[in-house]
């Protein structure tokens, strides 16, 4: 019989996308989210399986909108400890809670009082690794403001601390919580899914005929879109283009000062409507300094595009699944070479401009590497399957607890 599971989640990341997998393995008790249902209802959950508690969302919302950066932060502890308050007084009946980081220190404690563990899901790196990259990063390009509030931090601290296991999605992300001194006891990596029957190459649909590299994502400095912008225009491939996907935010103008022959900045694009622009690109490129696992990397990658990323974007994992746990071929430069792509250092325009001339230039390489991107269609990358391991992880952890609740 599956254990009754239930899900706290500050805004969407892929807590519906569990849900729906173990709604249809019969293990979701609940999904509290700070998401209107209106928005939810569209992952196929009934209205008895999600509580929604959008207050805090809604002022987050409006102070996104019209608070100026360097004064977000002060609201950020507030909305966050607003709806973790409120999540942990639906948490009655579950056998077992897996919360976003963040937004989950309540519920922790009230499952320890009541005796059920905890699954705390870091979609990032270690938090204080985190705040030290983007904070020097910061320091580089002279931006001011909070990366996170202290209060966020120190909660998302405690977090770590007080929780039965610790779940993130990349390798890179899993190795800042060892180094930062939690045992790998405590860690699980799982990677996040991608919905294989929408991305996937179309035979019908035609690449553009000069060579594009696509990005997709918000156009941030951790995203890396300075470096992205200066490895693209470094190349001087001729006639080429960037495609750059994505919403800007208050700090894109500044990195990027001056738009290169080829670039173009295409706005915020719904998800489904990502695909025809993977369908017509050669390959997709992304440079952030700092992420858990970046989504869109699979999706490309689904839809047959060469993937170079850095070594910070959990890409690499991506592409060592491909190869069924290969050693990549190591080049100058820092740079690995993969049968579906490349992996290069942060901060390293120059190791983008070489994959990107190389995989222009070199048509055979750009067909092999588009080849092998779709092996990932035979990997156990979807939706379901993410949500099958999680599942296969609770009933390991509330084994655990139950173990540990006897000894006592």
């Amino acid at each position: 019989m599956a254990p009754r599971i239930s899900i706290v989640v500050g805004g969407r990341w892929h807590a519906f996308d569990l849900a729906r997998g173990l709604a249809r393995r019969g293990a979701l008790h609940r999904v509290v989210t700070n998401y209107p249902w209106f928005k939810v209802r569209k992952w196929g959950l009934t209205r008895e399986q999600v509580v929604t508690l959008p207050a805090s969302q809604w002022v987050n919302q409006f102070v996104q909108r019209y608070v100026p950066d360097r004064y977000r932060s002060r609201f950020q502890f507030l909305t966050h400890t607003w709806f973790a308050n409120e999540a942990s007084r639906w948490l009655e009946g579950a056998e077992i809670v897996d919360g976003v980081s963040s937004f989950s220190l309540p519920s922790i404690r009230v499952c320890r009082r009541r005796g059920v563990p905890f699954v705390l899901e870091r979609l990032s790196s270690h938090m204080n690794v985190q705040c030290e990259i983007l904070s020097a990063e910061q320091r580089l390009l002279g931006l001011r403001g909070d990366i996170t509030h202290p209060k966020v931090v120190a909660m998302e601290l405690a977090e770590y601390a007080e929780a039965d296991r610790i779940v993130v999605p990349s390798r890179f992300a899993e190795k800042t919580f060892i180094a930062q001194g939690v045992p790998s006891s405590r860690m699980w990596c799982n990677p996040f899914g991608v919905n294989l029957a929408m991305f996937r190459p179309d035979a019908a649909f035609e690449k553009a005929e000069r060579f594009t590299a696509i990005y997709t994502g918000s156009l941030t400095f951790r995203k890396g879109i300075h470096y992205l912008v200066e490895g693209f225009r470094s190349a001087g491939i001729p006639g080429a283009r960037l495609l750059l996907v994505g919403g800007a935010s208050s700090e894109t103008d500044q990195l990027i000062q001056s738009t290169p022959p080829g670039l173009e900045r295409l706005g915020h694009v719904p998800q489904p409507e990502l695909v025809k622009y993977y369908r017509q690109a050669h390959v997709f490129v992304i440079a952030s300094i700092e992420e858990g696992l970046a989504m869109v990397q699979a999706q490309a990658l689904a839809c047959g595009l060469p993937l170079v990323c850095t070594t910070n974007t959990g890409g690499e994992d991506l592409l060592e699944m491909i190869d069924g746990g290969r050693a990549p071929v190591e080049e100058s430069g820092g740079i690995r070479r993969y049968s579906a792509g490349f992996v290069v250092p942060v901060r390293t325009p120059e190791a983008l401009a070489v994959c990107l001339r190389r995989l222009a230039l070199e048509s055979e390489l750009r067909f092999s590497q588009a080849k092998a991107a779709l092996r990932i269609h035979e990997s156990k990358l979807d939706w379901q399957d993410y949500a099958d391991r999680a599942l296969v992880a609770y009933k390991e952890v509330i084994r655990e607890k139950k173990n540990h609740t006897l000894s006592k």
